[in-house]
């Protein structure tokens, strides 16, 4: 039976000597699937505040201070120092802080409490925000009542706003309603006598406070200097927003936030011809809805879960970097973002990237003739429904290299060898998470295309699949235990009702007739002649079966 174990969990245990000689055994806490849960949790504000490539704007030398503060009715529609405001195009998404921290930030503001200074750089046609862009953002989400689902969000992004995004939005217009009241009440009482005392200062200083103002003198590159330094304290930035930010102009970055938006946002391919623009925000729309949908509830609610995790930018970022590294390029040894390429100027290498990349992941899903039709829940999840990039991006490493290669016989031998595969791969997803905590940082994408490598090669070579031999080939070693879980609860936990979800749906998956593997209807079938016209079968619904696309083109053809 296709179904994971609920009760029993295999763990790898490995000695690990201490100073006193004796062994100690421990299980790290899983680290897939805890981040992109709390990341998916943040406010999505990137449309408060447009975007401008400071580079092209020549600085204006004459030093001169605009102004020192910085009220709330600079950022309103018909200001004009909003119509200034400018964000650079480089920085990272205003998506970083949560609910409470933007009514924390709100309240704040209207009582008084010290906020740091705003840092400005003013160009020829702009004002940019160096540092304090959440700030002024949570401020103007707060005046237009969108924190990242309402009329200027859903112009901004388009229909590309994901059900955790309306979601959080939602809660964060909750949780300014409790603290501090929507601005147009408040507003509304400004210059008037309020019984609530609390509400009369608030009004009182909603047009009176503001935020002081510290200016950078001189060019660009001392302003993009700046904000690297700046950046470094703090909430610094993750390596994955420095890594976009400092190759800004390379083609995997523009195709990674081209795909993260689905095409739609602020578009860092602007300056690109217009057919190039076109094509690219068209790939990318494509691309998006590939690995990204359907969007994935937590906890699980169904095995219809996408091909590339979560959609939050966050997330999602680091994800698609390192599938365009893969996928992106036929070179032998994948090169990184900053080596693959120069700086693209026209698109052309951009759109190389998401093509190649597209030609790959169409492998894995799709109806086209070559696609295996692989069901994400099996491959890319574990146990509790939580997604693993690194064997997704395991997968992604293997077909490359295999296409690269022009290896059509090993799609003929996974075929063969799938249903054994997959039946491995959900008997034993609790030890494949183990073994992944017990490989270094570097080491998880390789060593996962090493072990569907290995489990595909076992099977072809006439091999039983042992969880031991793939700890051996992995280069692990240690014992396995089953684990039995116990619960003092009477309510099942979320993780607990995840797994049941996963195994309950996981057996009622259909079965592809032609290699006994799990079918992903939603996604990747075609429909299969069981008679062959050429034998006189007809298209009758009796003679048709659903099978995976390289089955019905690539084998039984």
């Amino acid at each position: 039976m296709l179904t994971p174990n609920p009760e029993f969990h295999k763990v790898v245990l490995r000695d690990r000597p201490v100073n006193h000689g004796k062994a100690v055994y421990r299980r790290r806490r899983c680290f897939d699937g805890d981040e992109p849960e709390i990341m998916a949790k943040r406010v999505t504000l990137d449309a408060m505040i447009p975007r401008e490539d400071f580079a092209v704007e020549a600085e204006d030398r004459t030093a001169e201070i605009l102004f020192g503060d910085f009220p709330i009715s600079y950022l309103l529609p018909e200001s004009p120092i909003f119509k200034l405001l400018r964000k650079p195009d480089f920085q990272r998404e205003t998506n970083h802080w949560s609910p409470e921290q933007v009514a924390t930030f709100v309240a704040s503001f209207l009582d008084n409490e010290v906020i740091p200074s705003l840092i400005l750089w003013k160009s020829r046609s702009f004002i940019f925000v160096i540092d304090g862009g959440h700030r002024l953002s949570a401020l103007r989400a707060w005046a237009l009542d969108d924190y990242g689902a309402g009329a200027h969000s859903s112009v901004f992004f388009g229909t590309n706003i994901s059900k955790q995004q309306i979601a959080v939005a939602k809660k964060t217009q909750r949780a300014l309603e409790d603290s501090v009241g929507r601005y147009t009440a408040l507003s509304d009482l400004v210059g008037k006598k309020v019984g609530d005392e609390l509400k009369q200062s608030r009004a009182t200083r909603l047009f009176t406070r503001s935020i002081p103002v510290q200016w950078i003198q001189g060019s660009a590159a001392v302003a993009e200097t700046s904000f690297f330094k700046i950046n470094t304290q703090g909430t610094p930035l993750d390596e994955t927003e420095e890594m976009l930010i400092r190759n800004r102009d390379k083609p995997i970055a523009i195709a990674a936030r081209a795909i993260v938006r689905g095409g739609t946002g602020h578009q860092y391919w602007s300056s690109f011809p217009e057919p190039q623009k076109t094509t690219i925000a068209d790939l990318a729309t494509r691309a998006n809805e590939i690995l990204f949908e359907p969007e994935a509830d937590v906890p699980i609610k169904t095995i219809d879960v996408p091909l590339g995790g979560s959609a939050s930018p966050v997330d999602a970022l680091a994800l698609l970097i390192e599938f365009l590294t893969l996928a992106g390029t036929r070179d032998q040894v994948p090169k990184g973002i900053a080596e693959y390429a120069a700086d693209d100027k026209n698109g052309a290498v951009t759109i190389g990237v998401i093509e190649k990349s597209l030609e790959i992941v169409n492998r894995i899903t799709g109806n086209g003739p070559a696609s295996l039709g692989l069901h994400p829940a099996v491959y890319f999840y574990n146990e509790k429904g939580k997604y693993s990039r690194f064997l997704f991006l395991g997968m992604i490493r293997l077909i490359t290299e295999r296409v690269r290669n022009n290896d059509d016989g090993f799609f003929k031998k996974f075929t063969y060898a799938r249903a054994k595969v997959e039946r491995f791969l959900i008997e034993n997803k609790s030890l494949i998470g183990v073994i992944l905590q017990n490989l270094g940082k570097y080491k998880r994408v390789p060593k996962m295309h090493d072990l569907f490598a290995f489990l595909i090669k076992e099977v072809t070579d006439g091999k039983e699949l042992k969880p031991e031999d793939a700890i051996k080939e992995l280069g692990l070693k240690g014992r396995i235990f089953d684990i039995v879980g116990s619960s003092t609860k009477k309510e099942f936990s979320d993780d607990a009702k995840s797994i049941i979800r996963v195994r309950e749906e996981l057996k009622k998956a259909l079965i592809c007739p032609i290699c006994q593997g799990l079918l992903d209807i939603r996604k990747s079938v075609q429909f299969d002649h069981v008679v062959r016209v050429r034998e006189g079968g007809l298209s009758d619904p009796e003679n048709g079966a659903l099978v995976h696309p390289y089955c019905n083109s690539g084998i039984k053809n």
